[in-house]
């Protein structure tokens, strides 16, 4: 848990419509709240929300957040609606020797999840924590549970753009519960001000005490981990699991077999409609980018019912319609109050780079390249069961207006800088915060259209076609020999420990070395612009640049 993660998701609660009073957190819910893999259950505050997992966070099972925003005394004495008020729950599974019954398990520490390590990450924080109940302080749950209950104080510098700054107490209270086969830590979030502290510190007593083993116990399953390589069933299987473990989500499989949905959305007809641009989507970019054998790995996407769910999920904030995750390879999208245009124009853009990170076996490419094919595909829409190219995409997401205006005002980025640009120059290449989309997407569409032979003889030339096809042949081989050379130096590492009597051998070397074989593309990021500059030798190298611009603006003016 960071706390710049917490503040960010503070600072959306003055946009929050739906404001609750004081009195939150009174009651429990009435159901049980099951951790199936687990095999425990407890019962939650009525008045939060199940967030589904967001794999990014290690060994986190549960999450949960006031489904209504809370006002929160300041230091001035305002009252101010905050939605930043919840539990996680992170689950620690035992990897040391146990000392007998259901009572008494010794587990190791593990640093990434430990309770301890999050409050002393607290503490030294510029907030000032301050401890307010010794860590060994126990408490008795019932006659099988007892629990470790430490808790800390902090303020937290609350803003907003040119609003007021506050400083709001917060309350962070843990729970750590030893079980059979390891440990659960419970860390909630309240407010700290006297007149709802104890309100939620009684609340959160009444809710712990409900903690306890569920009938039949824990759900087993022979898939413990997969990946997009696993097979079909594997996938499905897990996945499967995945979502029964938060209440409200389901897992849909896609008539191609291509994609697998997991979504709390209740409307079939906006689903169907999702499935059906995914498909389409796929088709599309398979013809313009032609794998060289076929693509077996399957793609999970995860709808969120709602705005809220979205970026409580995500710890986003406004302005993020959807991402692709390298690292979990899932693909997020919401639907919107704007409708389902806007959520299926993400969803193509955010696709692709899905699709790409499959394809080119996750080489990374320039922005210009990524982000311009993203709103390219973004642009082409549904009419009947076929994807039809339109001008722009559509609402807040079109780029035809700023990229206009940059060329009307003189503010184009030169092209030979903005092909080549670092991701962080990209994306600072102004004059506004869109400026590198809006240009991306207009190289993008001249490009693509001109290879369809969409584009007049007097604004092309013939070697422009070989541009995208020869960027791309380099930039995948150059990841591909880098991969290979990593796993190479690997295998030699781990041979030679291998060699060597037990007692001898180096546990971080082995460790990092199968790491190193088994993903290489990890550790390739230091190579990364070499290859990229490389590919743009191979590609753009081979053109005049300033006499392919002069062409690329001219065809702007007249095609739009």
């Amino acid at each position: 848990m960071k706390l710049s993660k917490l503040i960010s998701s503070v600072f959306l609660a003055f946009f929050c419509a739906a404001l609750s009073s004081p009195a939150l957190a009174q009651k429990l819910n009435p159901k049980y709240r099951a951790f199936p893999n687990i095999g425990v259950e407890y019962k939650t505050l009525k008045e939060f929300s199940d967030v589904p997992i967001n794999n990014d966070r290690v060994g986190l099972v549960g999450k949960f957040k006031v489904e209504q925003s809370v006002f929160v005394k300041t230091n001035e004495g305002k009252r101010i609606p905050m939605k930043d008020i919840g539990c996680d729950i992170i689950y620690v599974e035992n990897t040391g020797p146990t000392t007998g019954g259901k009572k008494g398990v010794t587990v190791e520490k593990d640093k990434r999840n430990s309770a301890q390590d999050f409050l002393e990450s607290v503490s030294g924080s510029p907030w000032g924590a301050r401890e307010l109940v010794p860590e060994d302080s126990t408490v008795k749950l019932s006659k099988e549970f007892e629990a470790h209950r430490t808790v800390f104080a902090t303020a937290l510098d609350v803003t907003y753009d040119s609003m007021d700054a506050y400083i709001v107490e917060y309350i962070y209270e843990i729970y750590t519960i030893s079980i059979a086969s390891g440990k659960l830590v419970f860390i909630w979030e309240y407010p700290g001000d006297t007149k709802l502290r104890k309100k939620w510190e009684s609340a959160v007593k009444k809710s712990m005490r409900t903690f306890r083993y569920s009938k039949g116990g824990a759900v087993t399953t022979d898939i413990d981990d997969v990946n997009s390589e696993s097979s079909y069933e594997d996938l499905l299987e897990f996945h499967q699991n995945e979502v029964a473990q938060t209440p409200g989500w389901r897992l849909i499989e896609t008539p191609k077999k291509q994609y697998l949905i997991k979504t709390n959305s209740d409307d079939d007809k906006d689903i169907k409609e999702v499935i059906q641009r995914l498909e389409a989507s796929r088709e599309l970019y398979e013809k313009d980018f032609p794998p060289p054998q076929p693509i077996t790995s399957i793609s999970v996407v995860r709808v969120c019912g709602s705005e809220e769910v979205f970026h409580t999920y995500g710890d986003t904030g406004r302005g993020v319609g959807g991402w692709f995750n390298p690292g979990s390879e899932e693909l997020v999208l919401y639907f919107g109050e704007d409708g389902k245009s806007s959520t299926l124009s993400v969803m193509a853009h955010e696709g692709f780079h899905q699709y790409c990170h499959f394809l080119f076996d996750r080489a990374a490419a320039h922005r210009w390249f990524d982000e311009g094919h993203g709103d390219y595909y973004g642009a082409w829409s549904m009419k009947g069961k076929k994807l039809i190219q339109e001008e722009d995409m559509k609402g807040g997401f079109a780029r035809l207006p700023e990229l206009k205006r940059m060329i009307r005002d003189a503010q184009i980025a030169p092209l030979s800088d903005h092909i080549r640009f670092n991701h962080p120059e990209w994306q600072g290449q102004g004059p506004s915060n869109v400026s590198c989309y809006a240009q991306s997407f207009g190289l993008i569409s001249y490009l693509r259209m001109g290879a369809r032979g969409k584009v007049k003889s007097k604004y092309w030339d013939k070697q422009y076609n070989n541009i995208l096809p020869d960027y791309m042949a380099a930039l995948h081989k150059g990841f591909q020999d880098t991969y290979a050379e990593i796993r190479a130096e690997a295998q030699k590492q781990l041979d030679s420990q291998l060699s060597l009597p037990i007692d001898d051998q180096d546990p971080d070397t082995i460790d990092r070395a199968e790491k190193q074989l088994e993903s290489p593309w990890d550790y390739a990021r230091s190579k990364a612009p070499d290859i990229r500059e490389a590919a743009m030798d191979a590609s753009w190298g081979k053109i005049d640049e300033k006499e392919f611009e002069a062409k690329w603006l001219a065809w702007i003016d007249v095609q739009f």
